[in-house]
């Protein structure tokens, strides 16, 4: 299952808030924060996988069973695909692997695919990288605050 383009997609931070991709962000959201999705987040989401069901049909000539979309343009196409991956991901995958990053201002969602679910930010190189190395600094750095300075020179508060 080829995710990469639709977590990207959905992952933009220009993303309109009432478009059709944004309405599957909302419903990939509404999984990470366990809540069931709003009336109108469910239709939209209806309309659009329904839409793409009625233009998909079965690939002819292949050793695979493999379907296509058809009929549609080439925006509309890109939209339907993405709706049948979040459809898909809803059937098939373990729930509790979308996740949100847990780095500073970022709202990306990704598929924790990590062995024991423990993956936690959107990329380890940026968000994962940033959390760490606050965290080293945090816990090496350099200064000592003034009151515990002044208390090992033995002067008194």
């Amino acid at each position: 299952m080829e995710l990469d383009a639709l977590f990207e997609a959905i992952n933009d931070e220009a993303l309109e808030p009432n478009s059709d991709i944004a309405v599957l962000r909302d419903v990939l959201q509404s999984v990470t924060s366990r809540k069931n999705f709003d009336t109108k987040t469910m239709k939209r989401f209806g309309e659009l996988t329904g839409k793409a069901h009625q233009h998909r049909r079965l690939k002819p000539s292949t050793s695979e069973i493999e379907f296509e979309l058809v009929g549609l343009s080439a925006s509309a196409r890109r939209i339907s695909e993405f709706a049948l991956q979040v459809e898909d991901i809803l059937v098939t995958v373990d729930l509790t692997r979308v996740k949100k990053c847990e780095g500073e201002d970022c709202e990306a969602l990704f598929i924790d695919e990590s062995k024991n679910k423990s993956r936690r930010w959107c990329a380890m190189a940026h968000c994962g990288m940033l959390r760490k190395s606050k965290v080293f600094y945090d816990r090496h750095r350099r200064v000592t605050p003034i009151v515990e300075a002044e208390t090992k020179l033995g002067a008194k508060k």
